[in-house]
């Protein structure tokens, strides 16, 4: 059977660069804060086991975070029981940070932003599902340092996102999407990015060399908690293998553009695409609209 394409690949940002890099945001409806779905049981089970056995790497908080922390614990709580009233809720050790109480309690990984002499700071997380970075690497330090491995981010959103995170009014919470290219459809995955190489050289003309490529994209929050100021941003990781799109020509060949005007600026950087060279084609060929440039089979 043929896997559906999920109804978040709509909200997915495919437009061409450069720029290569936007804020993307849009005004956030409360109701639509948390996502609570049918992977609900399967993704706190996994995040339960991450917990026990990896707790070092996926929870972090700096002394003195726990006021706002607490905070965060009481907007979720607020939430579940407004939105599903009766939703069957994990039961949480006593004695845990706050965010720590709060991340078992979602499918969202959480972290919590506060402002620190004059600089917007990741003082706590729960990140049981990263791409790619790991939470001691991060924590402490400001959102421009957390984000200086990312290609363009000096140049195209620094600046914007410093004035976006202290402009963020308590009322006007807001949602952005991303989008990345995984040779795996594992959650917790905290190595480097992937390179070309990792997925293999695949076999043009078979739909097959399709397998080993998964789309992964985080659908994001940014609310600002009324009591401590802080922001509380939460990171909702979805993923669908990169064949349902034989069933979505409009994004595939949209995607295909995208990494198309990716690559000449990565390389310029002196950076490697974190995805297969080949995708475009395949994925142009997949629909049966191939790029301008390669002849029609």
């Amino acid at each position: 059977m043929r896997d559906t394409p999920p109804s978040w690949l709509d909200d997915v940002p495919l437009r061409p660069g450069p720029p290569w890099l936007s804020m993307g945001t849009h005004a956030l409806d409360l109701g639509r804060w948390l996502v609570v779905d049918d992977r609900r049981e399967t993704e706190l089970a996994l995040k339960a086991g991450l917990l026990a056995e990896h707790h070092e790497e996926v929870v972090a908080a700096l002394p003195g975070s726990e006021a706002a922390g607490s905070e965060v614990a009481e907007a979720v709580g607020t939430w579940l029981a407004e939105h599903h009233p009766g939703l069957p809720l994990p039961p949480v050790p006593h004695g845990l940070h706050p965010v720590d109480a709060a991340g078992r309690r979602v499918q969202e990984d959480l972290c919590l932003m506060e402002e620190v002499a004059g600089e917007w700071v990741l003082t706590a997380a729960s990140v049981c599902f990263p791409s790619h970075w790991r939470i001691a690497e991060k924590l402490g330090r400001s959102v421009a340092a957390i984000h200086a491995p990312v290609p363009h981010y000096d140049d195209e959103l620094r600046n914007r996102v410093d004035t976006f995170f202290s402009r963020l009014r308590t009322e006007r919470p807001v949602w952005r999407r991303n989008l990345s290219i995984h040779s795996h459809a594992d959650l917790f995955r905290p190595e480097p990015h992937e390179s070309p190489e990792s997925f293999g050289g695949g076999t043009f003309g078979d739909r097959r060399d399709l397998d080993g490529v998964w789309l992964r994209s985080e659908y994001q929050t940014l609310r600002r908690l009324p009591r401590s100021g802080a922001v509380v941003f939460t990171i909702r990781t979805q993923v669908c293998p990169a064949a349902v799109l034989v069933d979505r020509p409009a994004v595939a060949t949209a995607l295909a553009a995208r990494l198309r005007s990716i690559t000449p600026g990565l390389s310029a950087l002196g950076e490697r695409a974190p995805f297969p060279l080949w995708l475009p084609d395949r994925l142009e060929a997949l629909v049966g609209t191939p790029h301008a440039t390669q002849p029609r089979s």
